[in-house]
């Protein structure tokens, strides 16, 4: 999926916010999983026992009030977001310059978010469980300690242009959002209780009729999605979602990501305050220019601290 498709469809539907990558790789970031996977007509009673539960039968949520306070709580989350360190381990995915794709090493970040965009800090600790020796981590360390005076150093013209983009990326975000509810055909269905929080199931299916506007939504049209959202507070526990058709990249000459591939996000609720990403899983097929390729790749999310100036004070001295 695009990552920035993935930023639009996170507001409602929920994907957390990813850094940049290749237009391919974006693709295949964990962010979802087949929404058929939990609709087995067939399972054995200990996969019976695990699935989400349907609850009692009673007037569902309107929509348009439970979407505006699901968006409004996913805002502040993303700002209380940007007060926890946290551990993350990501199964990379690496393309040649030939276009082969290929599993690459599991990584593991100490990150220190930033509500400033460019001044999170993604400590590189460890390659597929190896730690980083120290002598690298304090060069890691140093530079991103010059990097950070450097940026509070520049010019007030600088700085005036990066809030201009700033500000043009975050209307841009808002056009397409408010784009997704042109997009798809979006339902209030069921209510289930999943790992033992009350939930309604929120669909998302795209409007075959519907002349999209923006590349964003364009890519949407081809994206299938299933939302389970807290119900008393307007938060997303989980989102599956699925390619219907292939999404090309670069009119196609880049890459594909083929119809099929799916993807699950989940996140939990943190500290009694703040509900955050815990893990991404994506299942995908797709061409890199001439090379097919398949991928099984997850992102995990762990240990959130709430951030003090004793949490980065080593990083600061």
């Amino acid at each position: 999926m695009h990552a920035s498709v993935i930023v639009v469809v996170a507001v409602f539907v929920g994907a957390a916010l990813q850094p940049r990558v290749t237009p391919v790789e974006a693709g295949l970031q964990p962010q979802v999983t087949a929404v058929a996977a939990g609709l087995q007509s067939h399972v054995t009673p200990v996969e019976a026992a695990l699935q989400p539960r349907v609850t009692e039968d009673r007037p569902l949520p309107e929509f348009k009030p439970f979407a505006d306070e699901v968006r409004k709580r996913w805002r502040a989350a993303r700002v209380l977001q940007s007060q926890y360190t946290f551990i993350e381990r990501r199964e990379e995915v690496k393309m040649s310059a030939l276009g082969k794709v290929k599993e690459g090493p599991v990584k593991t970040y100490e990150v220190y978010p930033s509500p400033e965009p460019g001044n999170t800090y993604k400590r590189l600790v460890a390659v597929d469980g190896k730690p980083i020796p120290p002598a690298e981590l304090e060069k890691n360390d140093r530079v991103h300690r010059e990097n950070m005076v450097a940026r509070m150093n520049e010019s007030p013209e600088k700085k005036a242009r990066r809030a201009r983009e700033d500000a043009k990326d975050r209307a841009d975000e808002e056009r397409a959002i408010d784009e997704l509810f042109q997009v798809y055909d979006i339902r209030i269905v069921r209510r289930e209780t999943f790992e033992g929080h009350p939930t309604v199931v929120v669909t998302f299916e795209p409007r075959p009729a519907y002349k999209a506007k923006s590349d964003e939504a364009k890519v949407m049209k081809k994206i299938r999605a299933t939302a389970w959202i807290h119900e008393t507070e307007y938060q997303i526990v989980r989102v599956d979602l699925q390619a219907i058709d292939n999404i090309g990249f670069g009119l196609g000459v880049i890459g594909k990501v083929y119809k099929g591939t799916t993807a699950e996000y989940r996140r939990t609720k943190v500290n009694g305050e703040v509900w955050l990403p815990v893990r991404a899983r994506v299942t995908a097929r797709g061409r890199a220019l001439v090379r097919k390729f398949e991928l099984d790749t997850v992102t995990e999310w762990s240990e959130y601290k709430k951030f003090v100036v004793k949490t980065d004070e080593a990083l600061r001295q």
